[in-house]
């Protein structure tokens, strides 16, 4: 007990860096080398970077890498230089040679007069900047060129500014009289060896030291700019020069606003500066950083010369440590305090950690702000501990978790049971299975259990199951005293919510997760859940709906996997398995701003071939086709969702975040593909389509059909002609039979008048008809009429004469109900019809 208690007393002041969260580029990941000299956004959103190995460009998926084979003259490439025509120019370093791509990439061309400019570079100058004015003119100036070279339009090569006061003097020898010179028309910058006069187009900046190859000049505003000779210098347009004192010779300078520039070190890492020599900022403390970009999505990239390029993709997201916290809490004064997995407790005030309890590493350390005491509790190590007011330590053994309002009187939950405080001392209860949480809710003490919810009624726990999703095992159990709400952390349904009525919110309704671990209420209106994949923000608005924000790895934490979460102020403090970072609420706002900077069609595959052409026409086998389609977000490409569809027989779109969209075996038509992209369902108007046409096989066309139905009749009027018509004019007979029947289908009646009355009967029902002298008995299935009527004459006044044949004086019969025959008979039911032998030949009129 003593050594708890002497802990307790024995702090350390630990301080931390506040470090960004970054992600790494290198060679593993595509780059095509570690040695990247520049780092460039297009209009399109690829972040392109220079290296000694050639260009490359990214996407957010991957790595697209051009080498000579590409189009380069070469594969060492030192700078990006975009010109307001929207070309980009770039110069390969051991070849001297220029060439350029369009913002909107089409490949590489090459600067038509490079063989005039190599006559006028030296072989060891390095070309630092490159610029074009309206009329094409190229102004070139850098490292051991004297002044600028002037290249017009049609390629004639003069130079400016290139006066030299002592040619045949050492170079040391004349750093007295070099200065930097910068042409406001073209924003170009140079080395000037002769002492000119400023005037409009030219500011000059006297320098202290002789330049390297590093030589730089950037404008910050219109009056200030910061340069490199060897040292960092920042300069006004009066003439005053400034130099920083640091710690290594700067290698890179970049503007990036007014106010505020970048800088990059050999072997220093990079800082942010403002134009009065501040530091503001600093990254990267071991690398040798190039160059710099801020992205159109705020994101950081840093090129560096011997570990590749590194990525800030959320910079307002800190890391503070990466010591697996498990537990937070805030006191009145806004200090907050760290319950670690490994036992220890801390407090965190003006970003600097104080060691308050070395844990033993037994079990993780737990934290509990009690708001009617306004003390600050800690558990660890089977031991209660009061930060506020230094009592001493209290014995609870197998602290799972403080209880919310801790003392009040509710004090932690253990393995099966929890705490309660009882006229001063701490009494147990046992619950008889695990329990996660307990939470006073009105009057009632909720238990959270792996089988659901439970309730305390007297000295008994008994299941409060009011509603089915009660039944899930909870996690944490939180109550609003204000709303008398009560939001419990599920392992199922998400977030259930018990006031006046009993919801839950889900995955379904926008959470990350349907597994909640911990809730954190920040106010009324406001309640946080963590997941292990991400954190979720839900606000509740007056008209009893709620929107959810999320925040993930992707938004730049340091991992999916929450803890807990604590605001201070408008700073939120998340603890993840992998550690604790922090950022300031309005980033989550911004969020609600992102969207992909530009959607392209990248291409298109026919049977897996690719195709260049638009509005293609294909044949009938030509029916698989794949779509890849390619949004550009770098700071989101794990957020970004595809909508796709074909126009004339979609009216819904398909979503996916697949990049390539497959429609295999499609029938022939003329189709319209469509593609859209967003981020977190921001709607944007980029879309992009493609049109083609598969047609049909040719045994598929109108023509054919045509052609064959012609073709066909002729046959059938042939075979009629020569055949049927000729040599069997039965089976004609019996053809037309049918063909008539099966056109008819309507059913057909025979009527008659017969004993007084009148009678309808399907012709169908009819079986034969027996003449007796001048009356007819016809036979149906179910019963005999006798009708007065001539043998003769009765075929005639039948609506279907095609179905009857005479094959006795004294008989006609239906064909279709005959079933058999003979050579001078015939059989209908049961009854053996004779046939006359005037009549024999009719019987080759009945086809089976």
């Amino acid at each position: 007990m003593k050594r708890y208690f002497l802990l307790l007393f024995f702090s350390i002041q630990i301080g931390f860096a506040q470090t960004p969260i970054y992600q790494h580029f290198g060679v593993d990941e595509g780059l095509p080398s570690s040695e990247v000299y520049d780092v460039y956004q297009d209009k399109l959103g690829y972040i392109w970077f220079a290296t000694d190995k050639g260009l490359s460009r990214y996407n957010g998926y991957e790595f697209e890498n051009f080498t000579k084979k590409d189009g380069l003259p070469g594969n060492t490439i030192l700078g990006f230089y975009p010109q307001k025509d929207g070309r980009v120019f770039c110069i390969e370093h051991h070849t001297n040679s220029l060439f350029y791509f369009d913002e909107l990439f089409e490949g590489f061309k090459t600067f038509p007069y490079n063989n005039e400019l190599k006559k006028h570079l030296p072989p060891n100058a390095t070309v630092k900047s490159i610029t074009i004015d309206q009329k094409g003119t190229i102004m070139l100036g850098g490292y051991f060129i004297k002044g600028f070279i002037e290249i017009s339009n049609k390629g004639k090569v003069s130079y400016t500014f290139d006066k030299d006061l002592y040619p045949e003097a050492l170079f040391s020898e004349r750093k007295i009289k070099l200065k930097l010179g910068f042409l406001g028309n073209s924003e170009s910058f140079g080395i000037l060896y002769h002492d000119y006069k400023p005037d409009e187009t030219l500011f000059l900046i006297p320098i202290s030291n002789l330049t390297t190859s590093r030589v730089n000049v950037t404008k910050i505003n219109k009056d200030e700019f910061a340069f490199i000779d060897s040292k960092l210098g920042i300069v006004s347009k009066s003439g005053s020069v400034k130099y920083l004192e640091t710690e290594q010779n700067p290698i890179g300078i970049k503007r990036l606003n007014d106010h505020s520039f970048m800088v990059g070190y050999y072997s220093n890492g990079a800082e942010i500066r403002s134009t009065s020599g501040e530091l503001m900022d600093s990254f990267l403390p071991n690398n040798s950083v190039s160059n710099f970009l801020i992205d159109a999505e705020g994101s950081y990239w840093f090129s560096t010369l011997d570990d590749g390029v590194f990525y800030i993709k959320n910079p307002p997201v800190k890391v503070f440590s990466n010591d697996n916290i498990v537990s937070l809490v805030k006191d009145n004064q806004s200090t907050l305090f760290a319950g670690h997995h490994n036992g220890n407790i801390s407090s965190i005030n003006n970003l600097k950690q104080k060691l308050l309890y070395k844990g033993s590493k037994y079990r993780p350390a737990f934290v509990e702000f009690s708001s009617d005491r306004s003390e600050i509790y800690g558990a660890s190590d089977s031991f209660l501990l009061n930060f506020t007011n230094k009592q001493k330590p209290i014995t609870i053994y197998n602290s799972r978790k403080l209880a919310e309002d801790i003392l009040d009187p509710l004090v932690n939950v253990g393995s099966s049971g929890f705490n309660v405080l009882q006229k001063d001392s701490i009494k147990y209860f046992n619950v008889g299975m695990r329990t996660e949480d307990v939470c006073f809710y009105h009057d009632t003490i909720f238990i959270a259990t792996p089988s659901g919810l439970y309730f305390k009624k007297g000295d008994t726990i008994q299941a409060y199951h009011k509603s089915p999703l009660f039944t899930s095992r909870l996690y944490d159990i939180d109550f609003n005293k204000k709303t008398k709400k009560a939001y419990m952390a599920s392992q199922d349904y998400g977030v259930i919510v018990q006031g006046d009525s009993i919801y839950n919110i889900s995955k379904y309704d926008g959470l990350t997760n349907n597994l909640v671990s911990e809730i954190y209420i920040e106010n009324d209106s406001i309640v946080w859940a963590c997941t292990n994949t991400g954190l979720n923000r839900i606000v509740f608005k007056t008209d009893n709906t709620y929107s959810i924000n999320t925040i993930t790895k992707s938004d730049g934490l340091l991992s999916n996997d929450i803890n807990d979460v604590e605001i201070i102020n408008d700073t939120v403090w998340v603890a993840t398995k992998t550690g604790l970072c922090f950022f300031e609420k309005n980033m989550i706002e911004q969020k609600r701003l992102l969207n992909v900077l530009s959607l392209n069609l990248k291409e298109v595959r026919v049977n897996n071939n690719p195709v260049s052409a638009k509005n293609i026409k294909l044949k009938y086998n030509q029916n698989t086709i794949s779509f890849k389609i390619e949004a550009i977000s770098t700071r989101n490409t794990d957020n970004i969702n595809y909508y796709y569809r074909l126009k004339e027989i979609d009216t819904a779109w398909t979503k996916t975040t697949n990049r390539i969209i497959n429609f295999p075996s499609l029938s022939p038509g003329t189709y319209t593909f469509e593609a859209k992209a967003n981020v977190f369902n921001n709607p944007n108007d980029l879309i992009t389509t493609y049109s083609f046409k598969i047609s049909p096989p040719f045994w598929k066309s109108g023509w054919f059909y045509s052609l064959c139905f012609l073709f066909f009749s002729v046959l059938v009027y042939l075979f009629f002609k020569i055949r049927v018509l000729t040599y069997n004019q039965d089976v004609f007979r019996e053809l037309i039979r049918l063909t008539i029947k099966r056109l008819k289908r309507k059913e057909q009646f025979l009527k008659f008048r017969t004993n007084g009355g009148d009678y309808k009967i399907p012709t169908h029902d009819i079986l034969f008809i027996n003449s007796q002298g001048n009356y007819l008995d016809i036979v149906t299935n179910k019963k005999v009429y006798t009708i007065r009527c001539k043998i003769g004459e009765f075929i005639d006044q039948t609506p279907d004469s095609l179905e009857y044949l005479r094959v006795h004086r004294s008989y006609i019969i239906r064909i279709d109900q005959v079933s058999s025959k003979g050579k001078n008979w015939v059989v209908i039911k049961d009854h053996k019809i004779p046939v006359g032998e005037s009549y024999i030949k009719e019987l080759d009129k009945i086809q089976f």
